[in-house]
């Protein structure tokens, strides 16, 4: 008669073969038939005896194959970088080179943003110099222009030296100064400037220096004339003659160890002293000295005379 324990060792068995034949484990051994026995115990016996050599079968099995794949995972595990193509010195070159190229990239960057602020900066200053020297030049030769324009409207003859000049141009020179820039003090009366004598002394140093000598007196001729009242000491000077004799205009500036040497085309005047674009009748070179924008006249020379069809 078979016990209970028996029954449950048969039923654990068959259990532990459905779940290894399920797993994939082992194939399901297909049960024998059965050996005719001419006795109920040693049958029981001989399937007690089968059934244990499977469970050990199955038991070997499982654990020679969790065996195989553990140690596949751990060769898969513990495999070098080195086989994989893949080593940690590669991949800290690759970040040093990218660091390295990132690097160079920013700092040429900045470079070419250095030069490209400096040379903006460069241009702007040299713009504002250039400017400035214009406008510097400009005031230059205005102030050129002012100086020799009442010799050009007496038509002062070349002299090479002030102490060369006789009083009637030194005065004439002067009261064409007097029309030509007025003080705003000055009244007129009847279309005359009544100026002292001590104005026209001021004027002549202001165009030829001091230390020349001349005597103050009546000068001009019957077209123009400056009147001197030797009672009063005062000069009658028109306020808008017809005419002068020439319009300046300074063409070149030369610069010297003391000053300038300009050269001026004279103009012949065609409207209200209006110089038009016609040609100059001749061309003067005259030398000033000083510094600054205050300058007096040294000399006057003929460079050129212009006829009506050219040189």
């Amino acid at each position: 008669m078979v016990t209970d324990t028996e029954n449950n060792n048969e039923n654990l068995t068959d259990g532990l073969t459905s779940l290894a034949d399920a797993a994939g484990i082992i194939e399901t051994i297909p049960e024998e038939a059965p050996v005719e026995s001419h006795s109920e115990p040693e049958q029981s016996g001989s399937k007690k005896s089968k059934r244990k050599k499977k469970i050990k079968e199955i038991s070997e099995n499982a654990e020679k194959e969790r065996k195989e794949v553990m140690e596949i995972l751990d060769d898969a595990l513990d495999e070098d970088t080195e086989s994989l193509g893949v080593s940690e010195d590669s991949e800290e070159s690759t970040s040093v080179n990218i660091s390295l190229s990132q690097i160079l990239t920013a700092i040429f960057g900045l470079v070419v943003l250095g030069f490209a602020i400096f040379g903006i900066v460069t241009a702007v200053i040299d713009y504002q110099a250039y400017v400035e020297a214009k406008n510097d030049n400009s005031q230059l030769i205005n102030s050129l222009e002012r100086l020799v324009l009442p010799l050009s409207a007496a038509d002062v003859p070349s002299f090479e030296n002030t102490s060369l000049l006789n009083q009637d141009v030194i005065i004439t020179a002067a009261c064409w100064d007097v029309i030509l820039n007025p003080s705003s003090t000055y009244t007129s009366e009847n279309g005359y400037y009544s100026i002292s004598y001590f104005e026209i002394d001021s004027r002549i140093i202001k165009l030829f220096g001091s230390g020349l000598s001349y005597s103050h007196g009546t000068v001009g001729d019957e077209e123009l004339s400056f009147e001197y009242d030797e009672s009063t000491g005062m000069y009658s000077i028109p306020v808008s003659p017809r005419s002068m004799a020439y319009y300046a205009e300074v063409q070149e500036i030369e610069v010297t160890d003391d000053g300038y040497t300009i050269q001026i085309a004279y103009y012949v005047p065609i409207n209200e002293w209006t110089s038009t674009d016609i040609s100059p009748e001749k061309i003067m070179t005259c030398t000033v000295t000083g510094s600054g924008l205050s300058y007096t006249v040294s000399s006057l020379q003929v460079s050129e005379i212009i006829s009506s069809t050219g040189l």
